[in-house]
């Protein structure tokens, strides 16, 4: 059973084009959706949108793209450590693939390209084989390991069948890479603890990436605040997004019904399956597997929601073979909970990485980064949505103001959200080599006008009187007779979401900016001692505005601005503190980048997707230093 019926009970698109298959094995292959051929009949989207055209080849090898190596010829590759070595009778394409495999804990091998690779607009993907490994690491010399791009792959515990990883990028550990300069490629595997390592790798190659990145939000459970508070806050926008549901528990207490689901379905979301077996799946047998996938898939048909059944988040992480092989055959696409970022579209449809939400600062917002600058796809779980007080132990939650931020982030950052259907249907753009830069023009004369100022004093933890403000920026001089303080702004007209304006301790007075929108609003203060708070909204001119790069240092809270910059640009910052370090990035036109959420020593750098008069605003309890340059 396969995706069986559309909501008028005709043939599904999945189903007619299996059975197009079928009808023109005879004649010896199928057109997939790339308009290249398979030649095992099956529907292209099986095989994450393209198969090989060698008659020998078996999926994860595909012909989408360009080949960067077959690993018939290992004289090209070297060991970093282990051995790689022809592996015959696990050829994917051609005659041979190749294992790189150690009695250690640790196996790699690398390819050098004597006249550099160009990996800009492209992804990089290979066909794996983890029969004994827990990580998969590709790394992107660019030109050199100091400058490299990482991708790391999480095997599930139980998997070690062949699949096809899509390199998203998730690491930068030295400076910024130069995908236009590959001068080698590294493929480690990490093994178990204590045991030996083995990883068949095949059918190296790139495709063309999509012209921007994007990102899917994936309300898992279907929680009422999913439709309450998520669904409203991404009309706003004009998003849409993922809901996986397990049928059986549509309606129930705290969750959303049928309507409420046929509601946003209607506005072009996804009702996806997400199965919760009481056993997990890799435990049961092949059959018992499969009924589980299909009866819930049929579930979601018969309730009205045909295009999200097509997608499958797997349960609790856990996939085996079986599983993989099972999903494939029942779904057009499978997410499970991993990490990293993956390609627009990927060429594994069945194993494409999640993220968790609430870890905003901790690697969705770097996720999303990554998404912005090599337009990759980043696909993050949300749990259910709460106050920032409720949220306490229980982990299966995310914040009302980290997960506004999160929308803010991805915003900020021009993704593009997207559903998984979206995905499978292709609706996005490929990139042309010609990608749409904005010509900035500086400006002259005046950037904004002055506007409010207010004076409000106080003693501990309060609120204050109310207050409006204009658009613009604003300032915040703050003086403090005692050890710490923190001072949030709230919107008393909008969702209820604080956004922080000075956080300090140890310091009697600190300075932040902020952009803002005309409106009503009042301020949170927490602190131990007496404080004083003057705000202004000062005006800005052309003449204010100074040049990169800029390089100052500080103790406690500052800002540093009005800057006038091209594009995007690089913050290099460190912190000696031992509380928290908050870097934030503000835009004349009201945007808001987090740079840098740490707690204690901090000593990195970070891309802002900046362009036009913007602000750095720095929140300390320690000595900092800043460098802004152009990226």
């Amino acid at each position: 059973m396969v995706y069986r019926h559309n909501a008028d009970d005709g043939l599904s698109r999945r189903r007619l084009l299996t059975a197009f298959g079928a009808m023109t094995t005879l004649a010896g292959c199928t057109a997939d959706e790339f308009g290249t051929t398979r030649t095992d009949g099956t529907a292209g989207t099986d095989s994450g949108g393209s198969g090989p055209s060698d008659s020998n080849a078996r999926w994860p090898a595909i012909e989408a793209g360009e080949t960067l190596s077959t690993f018939e010829d290992l004289g090209k590759w070297s060991s970093l450590s282990g051995e790689i070595t022809a592996a015959p009778n696990e050829a994917r394409i051609g005659s041979q693939a190749a294992v790189i495999q150690s009695d250690g804990e640790e196996a790699g091998a690398k390819i050098e390209f004597s006249d550099s690779l160009d990996l800009v607009e492209w992804d990089v993907s290979l066909a794996v084989k983890p029969e004994s490994a827990d990580r998969i690491v590709v790394e992107f010399l660019a030109p050199t390991r100091s400058r490299r791009l990482a991708s790391v792959r999480p095997v599930p515990e139980e998997y070690n069948g062949w699949f096809r990883m899509d390199c998203g990028s998730q690491q930068k550990p030295g400076g910024d890479p130069n995908l236009s300069n590959v001068t080698g490629i590294n493929v480690v595997a990490q093994g178990p603890d204590g045991g030996s390592t083995r990883l068949l790798v095949d059918d190296l190659r790139r495709t063309q990436s999509a012209a921007n990145g994007a990102a899917i939000l994936s309300f898992h459970g279907g929680y009422q605040s999913h439709y309450d508070i998520a669904a409203e806050m991404l009309a706003e926008r004009d998003w849409a997004a993922a809901v996986p549901v397990t049928p059986d528990q549509m309606g129930s207490e705290g969750r959303m019904g049928g309507d409420e689901l046929r509601e946003l379905r209607d506005r072009g979301w996804d009702i996806c399956s997400l199965p919760q077996p009481s056993t997990p799946l890799p435990e049961q047998s092949a059959d018992q597997q499969r009924q589980i996938l299909e009866t819930a898939q049929d579930a979601l048909v018969d309730a009205g929601f045909t295009d999200g059944s097509r997608h499958l988040f797997v349960p609790d992480g856990r996939m085996d073979a079986a599983t993989y092989d099972i999903a494939r055959d029942v779904h057009e696409s499978a997410f499970l909970f991993s990490a990293g970022t993956t390609g627009v579209p990927p060429t594994e449809m069945h194993m494409i990485p999640f993220i968790w939400g609430p870890a905003l600062h901790t690697g969705v917002r770097r996720h999303a980064n990554h998404s912005d600058q090599y337009n990759q796809l980043t696909v993050v779980r949300v749990p259910r949505i709460v106050d920032a007080d409720d949220v306490g132990v229980d982990e299966n939650r995310i914040s009302l103001d980290d997960f506004g931020l999160l929308l803010d982030h991805f915003e900020q950052r021009g993704l593009n959200v997207i559903t998984p259907s979206d995905l499978v249907d292709k609706r996005f753009e490929r990139a042309d080599g010609d990608k749409e830069t904005t010509n900035r023009k500086r400006p002259s004369g005046v950037v904004l006008e002055a506007g409010q100022s207010h004076t409000l004093e106080g003693s501990g933890s309060s609120d204050s009187q109310t207050f409006d403000l204009d658009n613009g920026v604003l300032v915040a001089n703050v003086s403090h007779k005692g050890s710490t303080i923190t001072v949030d702004v709230t919107d008393v007209n909008g969702s209820g979401r604080n956004e922080n304006l000075l956080t300090t301790a140890g310091n009697a007075t600190g300075e932040s900016i902020m952009a803002v929108e005309s409106g009503t609003y009042r301020l949170e203060v927490d602190a131990d001692g007496a404080w004083s708070i003057e705000l202004t909204q000062p005006a800005v001119r052309a003449g204010d505005l100074s040049d990169l790069p800029v390089q100052t240092s500080g103790t406690g809270s500052a800002f540093v601005g009005p800057l006038w910059t091209e594009s995007d640009v690089r913050v290099e910052t460190t912190h000696d503190g031992d509380g928290q370090f908050i870097v934030d990035g503000y835009g004349a036109d009201g945007s808001r980048e987090i740079l840098v959420y740490k707690t204690g020593e901090f000593d990195n750098s970070r891309s802002y997707k900046a362009g036009g008069v913007v602000w750095v605003n720095i929140e300390a309890d320690g000595n900092w230093t800043l460098e802004i340059v152009e990226s």
